[in-house]
């Protein structure tokens, strides 16, 4: 009898191994439709992932610009790529942007979403052979939507110390349809003293205010949020070699060419046109006086390494408006964020009405005007130059005991934006920040220009 069993076990165990051959396929097939659905689940969850911050990114800049719908599509794209990375191969596009015209995609009450759509044939890129025939295109969509108004014209993003915004002496700020915003928590922060006045649609300080009620209209905010900084992720040229170095042009009149400059760029009883395109400035001190002129249009001034620095004396002009495309589209003055000592950036010119774009300079101090200490005359240039250079106080206005220093910015701009370390803004300047942001192709930077009180995705 025990050998009958032993026996019957091992005709059993050949029984077993021909169920095994059997169920084989279906196991296999098993198998392979887990493996499928697991990496079409993983692929659809990155596309979807990859379609969301597209269509964030690109709101972002809706809420703040006159962007045209080719750049809000390109901002959706490049951030879609990336975060798809290496199964970005074979993903289709689209962009479809709620309102827009063919002018412009961010007007007040025209744009308000965004919609991105990526799709991959993914059938060739299973890893098992798709014997369901279930698995063919992946879809992902995303809305983002933006939502409440308002427009800032005017950042200090220093946390601490006084007059992180200081505007002085008889000096007049207009901002009557924008917002100046000061980050300090000093009960200082922001300073309008002796009869200066800063009319804004809204003044807001993280701290406190110095000042009466006849110096601002209307009266701050204390204790706002600080607004983070709006341009932290813009990345500027890096500058390899120099194409210019040490130049000084007098009494000429001379078309300049987008390229780096290095040393000293000094410009003397001179018109220059700048052509389009971006000029580097790397560790070189730019000066204009002597009644020069400087005209541009879609132009952006870069300002990289600690000994760089930008100096329009009193008698200078200045018209000039930023790039309208590529990396620095919108900002028409830029500074390398470098932590050393605060570099000097001083518009003093009495003639600098087009300023169109952003000027940014997040570590350093912005001076417009040239009479630091408000008595209303224009203070000496202490700078040290070379012995060559002669009356280095800066013509007309600028020298020591001269009076005047009427600087007057942005009058004729559609609309200018500063964004700096401080802002000090002395005796004798008139300052207009406008708003007609769809009068001009320059498009505004995130986080500047008409911004919206909330992002979301909204499916």
């Amino acid at each position: 009898m025990t050998t009958r069993l032993y026996a019957f076990a091992g005709a059993t165990r050949g029984n077993v191994a021909a169920i095994v051959a059997l169920l084989a396929p279906v196991l296999l097939f098993t198998m392979g439709t887990v493996v499928n659905f697991s990496t079409v689940h993983s692929a659809n969850s990155r596309l979807q992932s990859a379609a969301d911050s597209a269509a964030l990114a690109a709101a972002r800049e809706l809420y703040l610009a006159n962007s045209r719908p080719e750049i809000l599509k390109s901002v959706a794209y490049s951030f879609a790529m990336t975060n798809l990375g290496s199964q970005a191969e074979g993903v289709e596009f689209d962009v479809e942007i709620g309102g827009a015209t063919a002018s412009t995609a961010a007007a007040p009450s025209v744009s308000t979403e965004v919609t991105v759509t990526l799709t991959r044939d993914f059938a060739s890129s299973l890893p098992m052979p798709d014997l369901t025939g279930t698995i063919g295109t992946l879809t992902a969509s995303a809305t983002a939507r933006i939502a409440g108004g308002g427009r800032i014209c005017a950042i200090a993003l220093t946390s601490e110390g006084s007059k992180a915004i200081d505007i002085s002496g008889n000096a007049v700020v207009h901002a009557a349809k924008c917002a100046v915003y000061s980050n300090s928590a000093d009960p200082r922060g922001l300073s309008v003293t002796r009869v200066a006045k800063l009319s804004s649609e809204l003044a807001c300080s993280s701290g406190g205010y110095d000042g009466i009620e006849t110096n601002y209209e209307p009266l701050p905010l204390t204790d706002c949020p600080a607004v983070s900084d709006p341009l932290s992720s813009r990345i500027p040229p890096v500058p390899t070699k120099c194409d210019h170095e040490n130049e000084r042009i007098t009494n000429n009149n001379l078309i300049l060419r987008p390229g780096v400059y290095c040393g000293k760029l000094q410009i003397s009883g001179s018109k220059i046109t700048l052509q389009s395109g971006i000029y580097v400035f790397w560790n070189a001190k730019v000066r204009l006086d002597k009644g020069s002129e400087v005209i541009g249009d879609n132009v952006s001034l870069v300002f990289i390494g600690h000994k760089s620095s930008l100096d329009l004396k009193n008698d200078s002009t200045i018209s000039l408006s930023a790039s309208e495309d590529g990396p620095m589209a919108g900002i028409l003055i830029y500074a390398d964020s470098q932590k050393r000592n605060a570099r000097d950036f001083k518009i003093e010119s009495n003639n600098a009405k087009r300023m169109i774009g952003t000027i940014y300079l997040p570590n350093d101090t912005l001076t417009i005007g040239g009479d630091k200490n408000a008595d209303g005359v224009c203070d000496p240039d202490i700078a040290v130059v070379d012995d060559e250079d002669e009356d280095e106080g800066g013509g007309r206005g600028g020298g020591a005991g001269t009076p005047g220093c009427k600087a007057n910015v942005g009058e004729f701009s559609d609309w200018t934006a500063l964004v700096a370390n401080k802002i000090t803004v002395t005796s004798g300047v008139k300052l207009v920040l406008n708003t007609n942001y769809a009068g001009s192709d320059v498009p505004v930077p995130v986080g500047v220009g008409p911004v919206g009180g909330n992002i979301a995705l909204s499916k």
